[in-house]
This record gives structure tokens, C-alpha cells and sequence, in this order.
């Protein structure tokens, strides 16, 4: 019997990136969660995560994101896309402050 994540994940076509990709999969979108985080930030810190689904389907709520993560077009809810838009600077403001608090990516 599969576990239920093995489950949501086949029924989803989620497949959790590890490192930041530097190319779009064929057939393949990048989409990332909507917790907070740097451009040049792998998953992991602070809850990040991104992830890739089939293109050719449809990802309810999921929006082009214009964060600049990865430097390759992605996805994510149009919550998180909203935020970002609402106020550019104080998003980036506030992820400076989270890389002093845990001080990491500084030269990133």
C-alpha cells in the first residue's frame, strides 16, 4: 500500500525540486509555495518550496509569479503573486531581514 503522500503526489504529478533548476523540464512547469524568500534561495529555508507539475494541465489559483526566483518563468497562488505586487520593496525588505536573522545567504 502507498502512503498517502506517495498518493497526493501521483494524483497531483508534484515532483519537489531539491536545488534551484536552471532549466524548465520538458513538458514541465515550476511552481513554488507562497512562504517567503530570496531569489537566489534553494528549498528548504524558512519553509520554501517549489516543485513541478505537468504543463498541460491546470493548476487552480496558480499564476505567473514575477518574484524573480530562479531566473526561469514559474508559478505560483495568486495570493502569494498579489503580496509581491502589492509592495515589491517591502517584500525584499523583508527577506534581507530573514537572511541577517539566519544569517545566510548574504552574498547570494
Amino acid at each position: 500500500m502507498r502512503s498517502k503522500r506517495v498518493q497526493r503526489l501521483e494524483t497531483t504529478d508534484m515532483r519537489y525540486l531539491s536545488r534551484i533548476p536552471t532549466k524548465i523540464p520538458p513538458g514541465r512547469v515550476i511552481a513554488h509555495n507562497n512562504i517567503l524568500h530570496g531569489p537566489n534561495w534553494p528549498t528548504g529555508p524558512n519553509g520554501f518550496r517549489a516543485w513541478t507539475w505537468t504543463a498541460s494541465k491546470e493548476h487552480a489559483d496558480f499564476v505567473l509569479c514575477p518574484c524573480g526566483w530562479s531566473g526561469l518563468e514559474h508559478y505560483a497562488h495568486k495570493d502569494a503573486v498579489d503580496y509581491y505586487r502589492e509592495d515589491p520593496e517591502r517584500y525584499q525588505r523583508r527577506v534581507k531581514e530573514l537572511e541577517t536573522e539566519h544569517g545566510c545567504f548574504e552574498d547570494a
